[in-house]
């Protein structure tokens, strides 16, 4: 292993022999689908609900309305406009701290969770998020019957984020597909077939939690998703291991785990410095993906296009199918005729022109076509995952995925935090200057990556 090490053969390579499937084995893609769907359902409602709470606060009339003829107001002048800032700007700032509070936590988890996972299981670090998920929604359902103030969620969040939130359901997953595959072409569509999953759950999230928010409302959709979560729970114990271990997770101490996770980037050996290239240009691509999901709920509720929860719900399908089933899709016929880093190059500019076209947008067709544009916008995550994963043996696949999950929890942590308080500042002079940020940071990891 050393010599192949030595001449830039990853010590992955030479690790073969993997599971053979069963019919239970196919429970993971339901369980997938599942998780994002409840996350989504969930984290769809939070925005919206925050920025209910807040006008219900300060007694102002539904600044966008369920039939959609709109009291949101394009006349700067008005006071009703006012209003409608003061409400974006205050909504985005209680997005702000929530998401600290969520993301401090998790990005400790996500180093631990994902290598317990490569000693006791992978269905440790599914489980695990699964009880957050069952506390976040239950926690919402009660504020939301009880007319709590809106800022008592952030315990709802603290503890999510103490559970490794959604984060650590993508180190387990991804480090679940490492375990069935072999190294070369197997685990890379065994990477790419888990990122269509993700997106099929969170286009059917995205697709129905408009309706759901509509028919069911906030506090019957949040307790949908408790149902959701302990279906999860069910199908997580019926789930093979795909980890053979004897060893328990008192074995080592937790430093030693922690340790583990990020031993890739420190350890003295020929990858390291692909290693750090690679995290850090998955880190550009990452920060904006992960900071626009809330500002873009609060961007479109505002003028000039006043969408109400069914506007936001399909468009958020229709960039999850176009990004994540068919973008990552085509990924399998375009690997054929395109190297690795062609791919990564063209996602890179896929990802620019539509956070270009965003900022630009003046109307409903023009921010509908944006999906359409960044189609290939998710290839640098995508393809960067599948790398990695094969650079790195198959007895640290999860703290590898761990640390990669640990990227995510920072970005997660600077970009929804940073973005809701640049968003919250500039909403009344420009809002189109936060798409302009995330469209640099895919432009600073393409010049990276070159």
């Amino acid at each position: 292993m050393t010599e192949q090490v030595k001449k830039g053969k990853p010590a992955a390579q030479i690790e073969e022999s993997v599971q053979r499937l069963t019919y239970r084995h196919f429970l993971m893609p339901l369980i997938i689908i599942l998780m994002i769907y409840g996350n989504v359902v969930l984290g769809t409602a939070e925005t919206q609900y925050g920025y209910y709470a807040v006008q219900r606060q300060k007694n102002i009339t539904s600044v966008v309305s369920a039939s959609r003829q709109s009291l949101c107001e394009a006349n700067t002048s008005s006071i009703r406009f006012k209003q409608q800032q003061e409400v974006q700007s205050e909504t985005a700032n209680w997005s702000a701290y929530c998401h600290l509070a969520q993301s401090i936590p998790v990005l400790l988890m996500s180093l631990l969770v994902g290598s317990w996972s490569d000693k006791i299981g992978r269905r440790t670090a599914l489980l695990v998020p699964t009880i957050g998920l069952i506390f976040k929604a239950g926690f919402f359902a009660l504020a939301i019957k009880l007319e709590w103030n809106i800022y008592t969620l952030i315990i709802a969040y603290f503890v999510d984020g103490l559970s490794g939130m959604w984060i650590s359901l993508l180190a387990a997953s991804y480090s679940f597909a490492a375990d069935l595959t072999k190294y070369g072409k197997s685990r890379l569509f065994g990477i790419v077939l888990i990122e269509i999953i993700l997106g099929i759950g969170v286009t059917i999230g995205a697709l129905s939690s408009g309706y759901v928010i509509k028919y069911l409302g906030f506090l019957y959709g949040s307790v949908l998703v408790v149902g959701v979560a302990c279906l999860l729970v069910l199908l997580i114990i019926f789930l093979p291991e795909s980890v053979q271990t004897t060893e328990k997770l008192t074995s080592i101490s937790q430093l030693e785990y922690l340790k583990n996770a990020i031993s890739i980037y420190t350890e003295k050996d020929p990858l390291r410095y692909k290693y750090i290239i690679l995290a850090v240009v998955f880190a550009l691509n990452v920060l904006p993906s992960i900071g626009r999901v809330n500002v873009q709920s609060l961007y479109v509720m505002n003028s000039p296009f006043c969408w109400n929860a069914v506007f936001i719900g399909l468009f958020g399908a229709l960039r999850s199918f176009a990004q994540t089933i068919v973008g990552v899709g085509l990924s399998r016929l375009l690997y054929k005729w395109m190297s690795k880093r062609a791919m990564i190059i063209l996602g890179s500019i896929s990802a620019i022109l539509y956070y270009l076209i965003t900022a630009v947008a003046i109307n409903d067709v023009m921010l509908f076509i944006s999906p359409v544009v960044g189609l290939f916008g998710t290839y640098p995550i995508t393809i960067i995952r599948a790398m990695m994963s094969q650079l790195t043996p198959k007895d640290k696949q999860g703290a590898m995925f761990g640390s990669l999950g640990a990227i995510d929890a920072v970005c997660s942590l600077i970009g929804s935090v940073a973005s809701n308080v640049l968003y919250g500042a500039t909403v009344s002079i420009n809002a189109w200057l936060i798409w302009a940020v995330f469209g640099g940071f895919h432009v600073a990891g393409l010049v990276l990556f070159g």
